[in-house]
């Protein structure tokens, strides 16, 4: 029953692909992490949700490893010819990520995506406080060492889509 009532929530809210695995499927990478440490992102040590705040890897893991199932989803977005709409393109991924949560408030889920915690403007971690609301933290896949890469080729689903479109990950863990 809540499978089917996330699955719903996953196509009422509009995500293009999704596929269904085990938690235990789910590909974690010290390299991902090494990748947050440089920094790309800006969210190292500024966000409660990304590292080194949300925990070392194995902390991460156990994290959504504690659910059984975990359904990756995606939405394909165009960047524009010069990538001159990737910021617009991750508030459209925040604002569908932020109506499947809605969606699914009252359900026992995990549910991660692209980039760190929004819930607070700004985070706490960024005047060294702890997190204000540690109980609806929202993690981040890549933030907790989740190789995105290599899972969504694993489930052959659609990370560079050609023609300037990118795929933006999510997980709803049961």
């Amino acid at each position: 029953m809540l499978r089917e009532k996330i699955i719903a929530a996953i196509e009422a809210v509009g995500f293009d692909e999704y596929r269904e695995i085990e938690a235990t499927e789910l590909i974690f990478s010290e390299d991902v992490f090494a990748s947050c440490k440089a920094n790309t992102c800006g969210n190292y040590g500024k966000n409660h949700s990304c590292p080194p705040l949300s925990g070392d890897m194995q902390k991460n893991r156990n994290r959504f490893t504690a659910y059984k199932q975990a359904i990756i989803l995606n939405k394909i977005m165009f960047l524009g010819n010069y990538y001159e709409k990737m910021e617009a393109c991750g508030h459209t991924v925040a604002h569908l990520l932020n109506c499947l949560r809605e969606s699914l408030s009252d359900e026992p889920v995990l549910i991660a995506g692209p980039g760190g915690c929004d819930h607070c403007d700004p985070c706490a971690a960024k005047t060294d406080e702890p997190c204000h609301f540690p109980d609806q933290k929202r993690y981040s896949m890549e933030g907790s060492g989740m190789d995105i890469v290599t899972l969504s080729r694993r489930l052959n689903m659609t990370y560079n889509g050609g023609d300037k479109k990118v795929g933006f990950f999510m997980v709803v863990m049961y």
